[in-house]
């Protein structure tokens, strides 16, 4: 295999344009170290490459146990060595089009409903197909795009190995973005960019390849279990459990085929769509968090004991639920999310103690900190980063 130095120098010639290298990274602060094999084109910024780093701890027990990335990593390699498998994943970008006040946008073609025409008929798709274009600048490749509702469109992103796929959607996101404000609208992916009106989530579809369906089973039955505690990684905001309830991230812990009032939806024997993720996570955390609780279990062959639910579960009382065992409400807060992870025995003992701790503490501050805030100061305050 080819050196970092000639990966880049490999890339460079290929893209002459390139002046800026863009090194990122998502949370905690540390030394940064490239992994050229992800360098990717700007398409919205030609002049610009980018490339995701892992990051380094010198100050830690382990070099990298605080890297998310890294935790990612390894966890795809414990499951191709022990278990010969691989993982794909695409992701779901729901995003709020809002004006230079943070308001809904005041235009005559007015997105308004579940994949309709109106509101992609101006402007608005004339933007959407310039992202699309510098999207596959980047070689990232859009499954589909369509409305969502009021002031709100989503974009697929194609199937892709786990690991370059979270990068895709960090590049992405930033397209989305950067493209959007060039045209003086703000393109917001936060939970709640309005007081009363949609809701923003990032939804994970996940699949595996050579496992058998009892392995399958096993593997869901690990992340079910495990889903308080999930919530603290996947929506990572005080205000994300607005996301909580019917057609979000669900109310109850369980799945259903082709469900979406559940925070897993299960499209196929061994493709699901998790949906208790939005903008304010780190998804390299999160996605290595989902991995691990349910690689945890393959070996112990845990049952699956939720059953598949079809029906809206806000239609069931209470015995009616109890018989998909759907007995287990998600989490309202991120405090409560937060309370489960640190009193899950089995989670704390799959992630290391430096990044379990220090994500830990800088949460809990957030809560502290938002806590005092009204809802409007709140919700402005994350419309500046999300």
């Amino acid at each position: 295999m080819s050196s970092d130095e000639e990966k880049l120098q490999k890339f460079l010639q290929e893209n002459e344009s390139t002046k800026y290298i863009r090194l990122q990274w998502l949370d905690y602060s540390g030394i940064l170290r490239p992994d050229w094999s992800m360098l990717s084109r700007c398409g919205f910024r030609p002049s610009h490459a980018s490339v995701m780093c892992f990051m380094e701890h010198k100050e830690a027990e382990e070099t990298y146990s605080k890297c998310p990335r890294m935790l990612l990593s390894r966890a795809l390699e414990s499951l191709e060595k022990e278990w010969d498998t691989k993982v794909l994943a695409g992701f779901e970008i729901e995003c709020m089009l809002l004006d230079k006040d943070c308001e809904p946008l005041n235009v005559l073609d007015r997105l308004n409903s579940y994949q309709t025409t109106a509101g992609l008929r101006g402007q608005t798709l004339d933007i959407v197909e310039e992202i699309l274009d510098n999207l596959k600048d980047s070689s990232i490749q859009i499954y589909h795009f369509h409305a969502e509702t009021h002031d709100q469109i989503e974009c697929a992103l194609s199937p892709e190995p786990l690991l370059l796929a979270i990068d895709s959607l960090i590049l992405a996101q930033e397209t989305i973005r950067t493209v959007f404000v060039r045209h003086n609208i703000k393109a917001t992916m936060t939970p709640k960019p309005l007081l009363a009106g949609p809701t923003n989530g990032i939804h994970l579809h996940m699949s595996v390849d050579k496992l058998a369906q009892a392995q399958v089973d096993n593997f869901l039955a690990g992340i079910l279990s495990h889903m308080s505690s999930l919530c603290a990684f996947g929506m990572a905001n005080f205000d994300g459990y607005v996301r909580i309830g019917a057609n979000a991230a669900g109310a109850w812990v369980g799945f259903g085929t082709e469900n979406r009032d559940l925070p897993v939806r299960k499209i196929s024997n061994q493709h699901w769509e998790f949906r208790m993720l939005d903008s304010t996570s780190n998804p390299y955390l999160f996605s290595a968090a989902v991995l691990l609780a349910g690689l945890s279990v393959l070996a112990q062959k845990a049952d699956l004991v939720w059953e598949d639910c079809q029906v809206f579960p806000n239609w069931l009382d209470n015995g009616e639920r109890a018989k998909y065992q759907m007995n287990e409400r998600m989490p309202d807060s991120l405090q409560e999310a937060l309370e489960s992870l640190k009193s899950d025995a089995a989670m704390n003992s799959l992630i290391p103690k430096d990044l379990l701790d220090a994500y830990i503490h800088v949460k809990e501050k957030d809560v502290r900190m938002f806590e005092k805030m009204g809802d409007d100061q709140r919700r402005l305050r994350f419309l500046e980063f999300f």
